[in-house]
């Protein structure tokens, strides 16, 4: 049934050739019901293609990977060898251990606390680069394999990781940072430069999403009157959500461009923080 499926989102630059994939790194974020992936030419520094689907009968590991290998099949990239493949993991089982207190022989036992988790899945860990502390998760067994079969170099990570360590970069030393998905949200907060705060919240209205938020923003000691709340995700400035947090919260903002990357005009029309993840996972 994934063979009917088509992306919400196909962009690909006239740069586009399908000759030149060893010069071209590619990041897939993989969510159960959601899977996209960005190109970028590495020898321009160009992000120049992004596609994105969103299904239910995207329900477990086979059907995301056979969507991949349909999407790269269209461009005549699915027997290619690429610069470098990026495998973002992007889903609520994962936690996060101090330094101190980490201890990778015991890293199953972290998520337990939290979560079930599958069987079928493996549990690894990373270090973070913006603070002293593991980000332990939990991806499907099957998908990495087929990923690491496909593409034996492919780095895996998990998205929480490149989300706290690009938004820690933020110049100010307080901020709110959401990343938005269709019905849920990813929460970080920092406070006197130090990451003090992440969790994933769930929602279904907007009431909900303006809830935990607020919630959360007091329950850390942080004010909406004077600490600036960033998006980033799948969100746009004129939505219902951002009406109603704006009533509670003085500063919104959403994530802006650094720069860092030149960005393809087929993709002028994509709102920035719809693939910032795969942006800075490119960087």
């Amino acid at each position: 049934m994934t063979a009917s499926l088509n992306p919400y989102i196909c962009q690909y630059g006239e740069e586009f050739d399908a000759e030149k994939s060893s010069q071209y790194r590619m990041a897939i974020q993989y969510a159960l019901g959601g899977l996209s992936f960005a190109l970028l030419d590495s020898t321009t520094n160009t992000l120049l293609a992004l596609e994105c689907y969103q299904s239910d009968l995207l329900a477990d590991s086979n059907d995301l990977f056979r969507t991949l290998e349909r999407a790269l099949e269209d461009k005549g990239l699915n027997n290619s060898d690429f610069n470098s493949v990026t495998c973002l993991i992007d889903n609520r089982y994962c936690a996060f251990v101090p330094e101190p207190l980490f201890n990778e022989a015991e890293q199953a036992k972290y998520l337990d606390f939290a979560f079930q988790i599958p069987d079928t899945y493996t549990v690894v860990s990373e270090r973070l680069e913006s603070a002293p502390c593991y980000n332990v998760y939990a991806l499907p067994t099957t998908l990495k394999d087929k990923m690491l079969s496909k593409w034996p170099n492919t780095h895996i990570t998990h998205t929480s990781s490149v989300f706290i360590n690009s938004m820690m970069q933020f110049p100010e030393n307080d901020g709110v940072f959401v990343n938005v998905r269709n019905r849920d949200f990813d929460m970080l907060i920092k406070k006197a430069g130090k990451f003090h705060f992440f969790n994933n919240f769930k929602f279904n209205t907007k009431e909900d999403f303006a809830y935990f938020l607020l919630f959360a923003m007091e329950q850390n000691g942080v004010s909406g009157q004077d600490t600036p709340v960033v998006f980033s995700g799948l969100l746009r400035p004129a939505s219902n959500i951002i009406d109603l947090c704006g009533r509670y919260v003085k500063d919104i903002r959403f994530v802006e461009d650094p720069n860092v990357l030149q960005v393809s005009a087929a993709l002028s029309e994509v709102p920035f923080q719809y693939y910032y993840i795969h942006y800075q996972a490119l960087r």
